[in-house]
């Protein structure tokens, strides 16, 4: 059976990020959620720990480290956008709902958490193991919403982008694609740092699953006016 495009997209590797370290990175450890012998799962408060670096790492380094432009041509000027989005973020990753306050995430494996940036031909997955999506229509209906029409493996997908006022710095991202349908939670690059993170760390090796979040609840978020 043909896998779901929807989860396919979800699910791409991302394998080039290491499994950070307690012992490393030293990130304040103020609730923990779950202990085994192979690591834990906890809450930290403090906004300069050094992970949230991870979440959303810069984009020219990433182009430098991995020698974008030369390995992908098409990719050398995605940083450089000329189609003027006002003031309408370009750059995210998730945002995660557990026990009715909402987190950043920094997972065991980092195929489970890939910032996004949305360029003027390209969707990027900012990855070791790059994956980018060429945008066939873009369009800002206001300065609070914003249409992409996606090539998607070859299929014809609809991304629609809403702020919110609630949470903070996030938006609403829908995905149309045939028959299937995604809704998910982004928080904007310069939002990061305003949430706290829930960090799977299990030390010197990956983690047997990811932490799971709450399912959104999308009655609590307010859009945008």
């Amino acid at each position: 059976m043909r896998p779901s495009l929807l989860f396919a997209l979800l699910f791409l590797p991302m394998l080039g990020f290491a499994q950070f370290k307690e012992s490393a990175y030293h990130c304040r450890r103020d609730s923990v959620i779950s202990q085994t012998k192979y690591g834990s799962v906890y809450i930290t408060q403090d906004h300069n720990c050094p992970i949230y670096s991870w979440i959303c790492p810069d984009p020219k380094d990433w182009m430098n480290n991995y020698d974008i432009a030369a390995n992908f041509p098409e990719l050398a000027h995605f940083l450089n956008p000329q189609q003027n989005l006002g003031t309408f973020p370009r750059y995210w990753n998730n945002l995660n709902a557990y026990h009715g306050q909402y987190y950043v995430y920094g997972p065991s494996d980092w195929m489970a958490n890939r910032p996004v940036y949305i360029s003027d031909s390209f969707l990027v997955e900012i990855a070791s193991d790059i994956t980018y999506f060429r945008i066939i229509k873009q369009e800002l209906i206001d300065a609070t919403e914003l249409l992409l029409t996606l090539d998607l493996y070859g299929e014809e997908a609809f991304l629609r982008i809403r702020l919110l006022s609630f949470p903070q710095g996030a938006a609403l991202w829908e995905y149309n694609v045939k028959n299937e349908s995604l809704s998910k939670l982004m928080v904007a690059s310069d939002y990061v740092r305003t949430y706290d993170l829930i960090n799977n760390d299990c030390v010197d090796q990956k983690c047997f699953q990811e932490f799971q979040f709450d399912v959104i609840d999308l009655s609590r978020i307010k859009m945008k006016d």
